[in-house]
């Protein structure tokens, strides 16, 4: 184990290392007895968590946001690949617009898209507010 793989399963799994699964919880034992880099990044990640508790603001710890991102990119890219080459351009606009050389494609006039076109839903259900008496 290196202490990076032990800072992503202390970032996965927390600092108290009997709630880890049994099989981490001995490689971690194994690689703490030998490693007092390993040990002092416990210990840093518990003073993190009691912070956390407290509602402290915490500045993660050197090397931590580049770890999360590269695997934020990995797991994006994961299943990704690129278009096969020789394909025409993707036309963005045809998701929006019938292509044709005969399409007019003109945007909904702001007043038929405010007109009261749909009918008014039924009173039932609702609130009844009674008319101003009016002599």
């Amino acid at each position: 184990m290196t202490p990076e793989e032990l800072d992503d399963l202390l970032c996965q799994y927390g600092a108290q290392l009997r709630a880890w699964p049994v099989e981490q919880q001995r490689a971690v034992t194994a690689f703490l007895l030998s490693s007092s880099e390993g040990r002092a990044r416990v210990r840093e990640m518990r003073r993190l968590e009691r912070l956390v508790v407290q509602d402290v603001p915490v500045e993660p710890p050197p090397g931590m946001m580049e770890r999360v991102e590269r695997r934020l990119v990995a797991a994006a890219l994961k299943d990704w690949s690129p278009p096969p080459s020789g394909t025409a351009p993707a036309r963005p606009a045809a998701v929006f617009f019938k292509p044709g050389p005969a399409s007019s494609a003109q945007p909904i006039s702001s007043a038929a898209a405010n007109s009261d076109t749909e009918p008014a839903p039924s009173a039932r259900g609702r609130r009844q507010v009674p008319e101003p008496h009016r002599d």
